[in-house]
């Protein structure tokens, strides 16, 4: 009898669990996206710089992206996110006065994230790259500086490398970059098991389905890190768990062109380190700005 009620109520608790895991996935924290209006208005109140939420069209899929300020000769900040993420990742960075007052700032939402063709996968490296350099085309005559973090870092290199006409300085913060360094996609192809996925936030999806195929994309990357030609600048974490630290020892190995390589490891730092260490992130941006002015 008591054994009884014991797996009744593990039943129920268990189904309760499952209620509670399949409302939230379906609530708007899961989708890793933001509220244009309040980002404006944060932005707006530390800036008091009105931003501007454009869509573009990319080989029919809708981008979105936020950019502050419109000086043609100032330079350009842009910033890629991660995965999961959206362009609301650079908050801190996008509502920051001063590097406002000396710079144009972009942010993009990746294919697949945010406003930007929200559920859609897209793992080829070179499509996300070329989806970026299409909102950044239209700064030509601007100085640009591509900051990317996690797996925005190997998406703001393949940009640089397939468009050195755009990019000026790239900013790698905690970059999966290194193909021998991606761990095992074992259980990430069980993940992506279509039971499993009609489970999972899309967000979350997206990101499992592009981290997948990434070794084999950056070992496709390999090819072109000796075509980057401009001055590139490393922020890793000590402690990260998620990027290894051995990411940068491998950018440093790679970058034989490059006129500056500046390597940045962060003491006991993790792979957030993106919202941990702002002012040694804002302060290498305000270098790169100085290298190519």
């Amino acid at each position: 009898m008591k054994k009884r009620r014991w797996y009744r109520k593990k039943r129920m608790w268990i189904l309760l669990l499952f209620l509670i895991y399949f409302i939230s996935i379906r609530m708007e924290w899961a989708k890793f996206r933001y509220n244009p209006e309040k980002l404006k208005q944060t932005i707006f109140d530390k800036t008091q710089i009105e931003p501007l939420f454009q869509q573009k069209e990319f080989e029919g899929k809708p981008m979105q992206y936020v950019q502050i300020g419109q000086n043609e000769k100032a330079p350009l900040i842009a910033f890629v996110h991660g995965s999961p993420g959206s362009l609301a990742d650079f908050k801190t960075y996008l509502a920051d006065p001063e590097l406002n007052k000396i710079a144009t700032i972009v942010s993009i939402d990746r294919l697949g994230f945010g406003y930007s063709d929200f559920g859609a996968t897209e793992p080829s490296l070179s499509v996300q790259a070329k989806s970026v350099a299409s909102i950044l085309a239209q700064f030509h005559n601007n100085k640009i500086i591509l900051v990317g973090y996690s797996l925005g870092g190997p998406v703001v290199a393949k940009t640089a490398m397939d468009f050195p006409e755009l990019i000026d300085a790239t900013l790698l913060i905690a970059p999966s970059i290194s193909p021998e360094l991606e761990p095992s996609t074992g259980w990430r192809k069980i993940a992506d098991w279509k039971i499993i996925q009609s489970m999972t936030p899309p967000a979350l999806r997206v990101c499992n389905q592009e981290i997948i195929p990434l070794k084999t994309e950056l070992e496709i990357l390999k090819e072109g890190w000796e075509n980057l030609e401009i001055p590139v600048t490393v922020i890793q974490g000590e402690k990260d768990k998620l990027v290894p630290k051995g990411n940068a020892d491998f950018a440093k190995k790679m970058l034989t062109n490059s006129p500056s390589v500046d390597m940045k490891m962060i003491a006991n730092g993790n792979h957030f380190i993106l919202w941990t260490e702002t002012e040694v992130i804002k302060n290498a941006i305000l270098e790169l700005i100085k290298k190519i002015e």
